[in-house]
C-alpha cells in the first residue's frame, strides 16, 4: 500500500509540474495594430439654382400675383396723379429749377423693371449658375427684344398720349458696338425701340430713348434729364431705382438715402411712382458684406 501511494504521489507531483511549465511558457506575440485608415475627402457640391440668392425674388417677380398687383396699383396711382399734375404748376424734375413753365408737357420713364419685364434674362442666369452680372448675356437678351410689358405699363402711357405728353425712356441699357456690326456704336438703341414698340408702348420716336453711352451721356440720368428740359416740363418721373428720379451715388448708404428721400416728401406724394423691383438695385449694392448683417432681428 505505502509503494502505491508513494507511486500516486509522484505521479501528480509530475502532472503538477508539467501544468506550471505550461503556464510559464512564453505567450503568444500580440498582433500588430490596426492599420489606420483615412476617411476619403467628401465633395463640395456645386451650388445650384436652389441655392441661387436670387431665386426667391425672381420667381416673385414672374409668379406672384401680388407682383402683378402692386405694379397695376402703381400704374393706377400714376393715373390718378396724371390730372393734377399736368394743371398744377411745376416739375418732377428736380434740374428744373424754373418749373418749366410754359413748356409743353413730358413724362419720364426708366425702361427695365419699369416698363419692360427682364426677369427671364435674370431666370437663364440662374440655371446657368451665372451669379454675377455678365454683360454679354445680357446684351444677347437685349437683342433678342423679348421683354414683355410691366403690368399697368401699358395702359398708363396710353393716357399719357392722350393727353398730348411727350413719352421718354431714359435708361441705362448701354450703347456697345457688337462683333457681328462693328460699324454700329449703339444696337441696343434700335433693339430696345424695337421691344418698346412690340409690346405697346410705341410708338416711341428715336429721339425720345436716350441711352447710356449715346452722346457721352454717363450712368448718370441727370444730363439727360436736361436734355428734355431743354423743350417740355417734366410732370411726372416713373422708375425702380432712386436714381430714376434724382443724382444718388454708391456712397449714399441706406441711411442717406432714406434721408435724402424724406426732403422730397411732396414729390413722392404727386409726381414721383416707384415700380417694385426685388431682384437687383442700388439699394442692395450699398448694404456692406456681408449683406446677411443688414438683417433686423427687432
Amino acid at each position: 500500500m505505502r509503494s502505491i501511494r508513494v507511486l500516486l504521489l509522484a505521479a501528480t507531483a509530475v502532472a503538477l509540474s508539467g501544468c506550471a511549465i505550461h503556464i510559464a511558457a512564453p505567450a503568444d506575440k500580440a498582433p500588430p495594430p490596426a492599420a489606420i485608415t483615412t476617411p476619403a475627402p467628401v465633395a463640395t457640391p456645386k451650388p445650384g439654382p436652389e441655392d441661387d440668392p436670387r431665386l426667391l425674388a425672381t420667381l416673385y417677380m414672374q409668379q406672384a400675383e401680388e407682383l402683378r398687383r402692386l405694379s397695376k396699383q402703381a400704374y393706377a396711382l400714376a393715373t390718378s396723379r396724371l390730372p393734377a399734375a399736368l394743371k398744377q404748376p411745376g416739375s418732377s424734375a428736380l434740374e428744373q429749377t424754373d418749373g418749366g413753365t410754359g413748356k409743353p408737357p413730358a413724362a419720364i420713364f426708366d425702361v427695365d423693371e419699369t416698363v419692360l419685364d427682364n426677369s427671364p434674362q435674370q431666370a437663364r442666369a440662374i440655371l446657368s449658375g451665372t451669379r454675377h452680372f455678365d454683360l454679354s448675356r445680357w446684351d444677347q437678351w437685349v437683342g433678342e427684344r423679348a421683354a414683355s410689358p410691366m403690368p399697368g405699363a401699358v395702359d398708363f402711357v396710353k393716357e399719357l398720349r392722350r393727353n398730348k405728353v411727350r413719352v421718354v425712356f431714359i435708361t441705362n441699357r448701354e450703347c456697345r458696338p457688337r462683333p457681328v456690326n462693328p460699324g454700329d456704336p449703339c444696337p441696343q438703341h434700335a433693339d430696345t425701340l424695337a421691344n418698346l414698340n412690340a409690346v405697346g408702348l410705341g410708338p416711341v420716336a428715336p429721339e425720345d430713348l436716350l441711352l447710356k453711352g449715346q452722346n457721352g451721356w454717363p450712368s448718370d440720368k441727370a444730363p439727360r434729364r436736361q436734355e428734355v428740359i431743354r423743350t417740355h416740363r417734366i410732370v411726372m418721373s416713373l422708375g425702380d431705382q432712386f436714381s430714376d428720379m434724382m443724382t444718388v451715388t454708391r456712397q449714399d448708404d441706406s441711411a442717406a438715402r432714406a434721408r435724402i428721400a424724406a426732403e422730397h416728401e411732396d414729390l413722392w406724394n404727386s409726381r414721383w411712382i416707384i415700380i417694385p423691383n426685388p431682384t437687383y438695385g442700388q439699394w442692395v449694392d450699398v448694404l456692406p458684406e456681408p449683406i446677411s448683417g443688414s438683417l433686423r432681428t427687432k
